[in-house]
């Protein structure tokens, strides 16, 4: 790619962007160098190796390349999905084989007479150069607070409680599940009625994200439908329902 500067920038931002992307822990600031890569260089290089005969205007120029960035994400991801996984290293693979690919053949089909698009030169006033500058530091605000985690003191968390038939049980057993989405762990008091007999009772306790699973059956001697009433109360408010659900179970002897 001799006598090609814009084509050698592009594979050298190409690089640079796919190095810092994947090596910057700081997910909002990654993101900034991983948005060239995957939305202006591959379509650039494409665009570059199929009008490399023809003088293209710039803005035209600047659609093509939006586009067909757009275009290598959305095929890209087909081929990745089919191809061992999506993730961070294998999308900065593909666009730099893509970039690399493209900007190879740009060169070669440019040979000596092929001329990199002319870019206007924009002169601005000082007032429009300082608004530019004030909506770039916006925007790099905007996505560096979009992607960083703030704190969840006042956030409201909430916990699911559900009954359903056991699977492969034909309706003879039921499975009562507990999740928490709480802020912080919790302390569960869990009661389930089966018909008018029997209480089945369990106390624990459950960090964010955890379940806890009771597999149940129908009583001996039960005969129809068994209501069954599951009840869940949090250990430091006992006297207050938190949640409760119904479901039904069929004895054995009742199924056909």
């Amino acid at each position: 790619m001799r006598g090609q500067k814009d084509l050698r920038l592009v594979v050298a931002l190409s690089v640079l962007c796919a190095v810092l992307a994947l090596l910057i822990p700081i997910d909002a600031v990654a993101l900034v160098f991983a948005a060239p890569l995957a939305l202006f260089l591959p379509g650039y290089s494409i665009t570059a190796a199929a009008f490399a005969r023809r003088n293209l205007e710039w803005p035209r120029f600047l659609l093509f390349s939006i586009a067909l960035s757009l275009a290598t994400l959305v095929l890209g991801s087909l081929l990745l999905n089919y191809a061992g996984g999506i993730h961070p290293l294998s999308w900065a693979v593909l666009l730099l084989l893509v970039v690399l690919g493209a900007c190879r053949g740009a060169a070669l089909r440019r040979g000596d007479s092929g001329t990199a698009p002319r870019w206007p030169r924009l002169r601005l006033p000082r007032l429009e150069t300082a608004m530019l500058l004030a909506a770039g530091a916006a925007t790099v605000a905007a996505l560096v607070l979009g992607f960083s985690t703030v704190p969840a003191e006042d956030a409201i968390g909430y916990s699911q409680l559900w009954v359903l038939p056991a699977a492969g049980s034909g309706g003879s057993e039921a499975q009562v599940g507990v999740r928490s989405q709480e802020q912080a762990s919790v302390a569960f008091d869990l009661r389930v009625r089966l018909g008018t007999q029997r209480v089945v009772r369990r106390s624990f306790t459950l960090a964010p994200g955890e379940t806890r699973l009771l597999r149940l059956r129908a009583p001996p001697g039960s005969t129809g439908t068994v209501p069954v009433i599951a009840t869940l109360l949090r250990h430091n408010r006992p006297f207050s329902v938190y949640r409760r659900v119904k479901g039904s179970l069929i004895p054995p002897q009742e199924q056909r």
